[in-house]
């Protein structure tokens, strides 16, 4: 799959602060806030900036969520009624765990104009959530919020596109579409994903995936389609590199389209396409994703149909877009 690349990135992520409560064992956060990378928060002046680039080449998407949990940031909800107001055509997004999406939050994200929020959730079972995210990320507490939070989009006859979303592991695989008809009758779309290394960044990633990993760098378009931003204005490769192992440069010292349009970037597009190992980055060398990454779309139904075309693609079939 070939991506046009334009004079901007069609996605970006923006962590406006860093850090998250949950403890997800297909993410590397817990080890990354334990080093001594530093953390910290965006200044609203830098994030102002960002957007201000964003307006010469707006992307189809900005997401206010970069390896962290964005609604621990009170002030998420002025940034993106800023973004809202600057790039009014643009899909803005938040995913979250969903343990603070309180009322108020609620209502705030609502005013600020958000388009779109995907609340994470890895299982309705409150123990088995506890072994995929953590002790802090309460099942029956999170699904209690986002129900209260799609009344609320009732109430107000909001167009918000709320979502719950799923990483398919051997320890909820069992029970996907028990969850998706648990959404669906709160009318709420449930999309899944399959799980990946994470840049080799998931030492258990094999034991964790039902079908097995497979090479990912082979046609990974995320270079050529989205820019990933730390809270201090350092742009990463993508989104898996969590130890910041490519910096290619910060927006506080350069515009977006110029690091967009650096040689760097060029240079790992460039190996990605033609799956020159000796040149990629060793974040892209050691990614790997499932075997059968379309598998969990719309379930084994779906799965043939795409494979063998035995089927018309199931209705309701999931993206993890």
């Amino acid at each position: 799959m070939s991506v046009e690349i334009g004079l901007g990135p069609q996605r970006v992520q923006i962590q406006t602060q860093s850090g998250c409560d949950g403890r997800c064992v297909f993410c590397p956060n817990a080890d990354v806030l334990k080093s001594d990378l530093p953390q910290g928060r965006m200044a609203p002046e830098l994030y102002h900036k960002i957007i201000g680039d964003l307006a010469r080449t707006p992307p189809h998407r900005v997401s206010t969520y970069l390896m962290n949990e964005p609604l621990l940031d009170q002030r998420l909800p002025d940034l993106i009624r800023h973004t809202s107001q600057a790039l009014p055509g643009v899909t803005t997004l938040v995913t979250s765990n969903g343990t603070h999406l309180t009322h108020e939050m609620g209502e705030a994200l609502i005013g600020a104009g958000l388009k779109r929020l995907k609340v994470s959730l890895q299982s309705l079972d409150r123990e088995t959530n506890a072994k995929l995210m953590g002790a802090s990320v309460d099942s029956e507490q999170v699904v209690e919020n986002v129900l209260a939070f799609k009344r609320l989009l009732r109430a107000k006859r909001s167009k918000l596109d709320l979502r719950m979303s799923m990483v398919v592991t051997t320890l909820n695989a069992a029970e996907i579409d028990r969850a998706r008809r648990f959404w669906r009758k709160h009318g709420i779309r449930l999309v899944t994903s399959a799980l990946e290394n994470r840049g080799g960044n998931i030492a258990n990633a094999d034991a964790l995936n039902p079908h097995g990993m497979a090479c990912f760098h082979c046609d990974c378009i995320r270079p050529s389609r989205e820019m990933c931003v730390l809270w201090n204005g350092d742009v990463v490769l993508c989104c898996v590199d969590w130890w910041r192992t490519e910096v290619v440069g910060n927006v506080a010292e350069q515009s977006v389209q110029e690091i967009w349009q650096g040689a760097r970037l060029r240079e790992v597009r460039t190996a990605l396409r033609e799956n020159d190992e000796r040149t990629l980055p060793k974040i892209c060398a050691n990614c790997a994703e499932s075997a059968q990454p379309d598998y969990h779309r719309g379930g084994l139904r779906g799965f043939l149909s795409r494979r063998f075309g035995t089927a018309a693609k199931p209705k309701g079939d999931a993206s993890h877009d």
